[in-house]
């Protein structure tokens, strides 16, 4: 009986986030708005039954929200913040550091992943591989097994070789699946041997791929599939609309927030940055002329603050001369929209600017290997959890190296050593929630933050995830790899103190023999 509320908790919790995603592209209609809170009220139902009070204490309060919004009109500023909070709590309760051990009995099991591959034993390869990813993978044997299996159930996704059965096969079939959905079912097409032709490609593109790739490449492939599958709702984008005229600012706020986008208005101008500190935007929405002060004049002063130096900028005016546009956006603007703006050219403008610069801003904050968090930003994540924390909550610190790494470089080659430090931060992912900050902190040294986690609990993760990584194979040459770990738990030290603890925990497992994990001997 757990067992089967548990799944419609979790199966509840997913069909909610998907049906706010899709609110804004449904226009606030009031059968949309319908049907997220009736989503909403099975929730708090199911979570009854199951005893699961976290998620109907939610549940309850996202109703609340709900019931405060007309049809056809969107939420304003303050409810879209605290509903964007509700979900994205909702997306991190599936099993938390704190739960008991048992919890994880109760909670169900994913969709399955049906591989589909003309060569046997490298499937078998994959699919063990992907256990170890918390992936449920399901072999396929035959053609008329796959067609089998997707009449009595859809996967999450599908590995296909594009010749499964015969040349050209897995192209067809996924052509026939796809026919046969509203929703394009994401699909990893696979090849051994020669490489795709284009045709081929475009042919898969069509069908629903979402990549194609040598089937031997299995952590690749995995990495493919985490990213693709990954729910996690995305941060709200936020817009500061700067314009003197509350009349046009108060419009284009109620365009945005009927989008989802989370928006402030500035109608004083001089007042330009201490909003932006405020307010932490993604983009600015700027009007060329106002009183005290004009665009450009604001937007040079944006762009010598380095904070601010990659924010996105878009003039909205009625200036028609195209000089004088270009004359502005030399002045570090990112685009010129002339008034009348439409919505949709507005809202998918904003979409698309605050959607490249989060992607550049990735890449400035992650190693380029991994795409973990670099050192710096690492250490303002482990900053942000503790002063978020508050005291309140435990935040733990856990530093990793690769045991014996050089002799991996040496005995194999620097590539594999790329591998191996690549299939580590993708295991970290996977084996942590989303909620855990994971940083490479230099050469083969990588470190998490777990938020909610004592020391007791931080040293039984990182030791399931060590047992867990030496039973992966790298590289195709039944390589296996371990690391040793140390934890360190804040108690109200410095940041700096706390890494230094998790440090000294670490070299004394490497000087125990390695592949263990130690815990701050101050807290022994």
């Amino acid at each position: 009986m757990k067992q089967h509320f548990s799944h419609r908790v979790i199966h509840q919790v997913r069909q909610i986030i998907d049906l706010w995603r899709q609110l804004p592209q449904r226009n606030w209609q009031k059968d949309a708005l319908t049907e997220l809170s009736l989503s909403v009220d099975k929730l708090i139902r199911y979570a009854g039954r199951f005893g699961a009070t976290r998620h109907q204490q939610l549940g309850k309060d996202l109703l609340q929200l709900l019931m405060h919004i007309a049809p056809g009109e969107c939420a304003d500023n303050t409810q879209l913040q605290t509903i964007n909070r509700i979900i994205q709590n909702l997306s991190q309760t599936a099993l938390r550091h704190t739960d008991s051990p048992d919890a994880t009995a109760l909670i169900p099991q994913k969709k399955p992943i049906y591989i589909a591959l003309q060569n046997t034993d490298q499937a078998v390869v994959l699919a063990e591989q992907m256990q170890y990813f918390s992936f449920r993978p399901e072999l396929q044997r035959t053609p008329q097994d796959l067609v089998s299996s997707l009449q009595q159930r859809h996967p999450a996704a599908i590995v296909l070789d594009h010749n499964f059965g015969r040349e050209g096969m897995g192209l067809e079939i996924a052509a026939q699946i796809q026919q046969q959905r509203e929703t394009p079912l994401p699909v990893i097409f696979t090849w051994a041997g020669t490489p795709p032709s284009l045709k081929e490609q475009i042919q898969a593109q069509r069908s629903g791929s979402i990549a194609f790739m040598n089937e031997t490449n299995v952590h690749a492939l995995i990495s493919k599939l985490e990213t693709r599958l990954d729910c996690t709702p995305p941060q709200p984008q936020k817009v500061l609309v700067v314009d003197d005229s509350r009349t046009q600012s108060v419009h284009a706020q109620n365009i945005l927030n009927k989008a989802g986008m989370i928006t402030r208005v500035v109608n004083e101008p001089l007042q330009l940055l201490e909003v932006l500190h405020d307010f932490v935007p993604d983009i600015v929405l700027m009007d060329m002329y106002m009183p005290d002060c004009n665009g450009m004049e604001l937007a040079r002063i944006i762009r010598q603050q380095p904070e601010y130096f990659h924010l996105p900028i878009i003039y909205v005016s009625g200036e028609e001369d195209r000089d004088r546009q270009l004359a502005a956006m030399a002045e570090g603007g990112d685009d010129f929209l002339t008034k009348p703006v439409s919505p949709a050219h507005l809202v998918t403008t904003i979409r698309n600017r605050v959607d490249r610069a989060r992607q550049l801003q990735q890449l400035i904050a992650r190693d380029s290997l991994t795409g973990l968090l670099n050192h710096t930003h690492l250490q303002e994540a482990l900053q942000q959890a503790i002063s978020a924390a508050d005291g309140q909550t435990p935040v733990s610190f856990a530093m990793i190296d690769i045991d014996h790494f050089k002799q991996v470089n040496d005995q194999y080659g620097h590539p594999v050593g790329d591998n191996v430090i690549r299939n580590l931060s993708l295991f970290l992912r996977q084996s942590l929630r989303k909620s855990d900050p994971i940083g490479r902190y230099g050469g083969e040294e990588f470190a998490v933050v777990l938020v909610d986690a004592d020391l007791e609990q931080a040293a039984a993760v990182m030791d399931k995830i060590r047992k867990n990584f030496s039973c992966l194979t790298h590289d195709q040459q039944d390589l296996n790899i371990t690391f040793s770990c140390g934890v360190s738990e804040w108690q109200g030290q410095s940041v700096s103190e706390l890494i230094a603890e998790a440090d000294k925990a670490l070299y004394r497992a490497k000087d125990s023999g390695r592949n263990q994990v130690c815990t701050a001997s101050s807290h022994k």
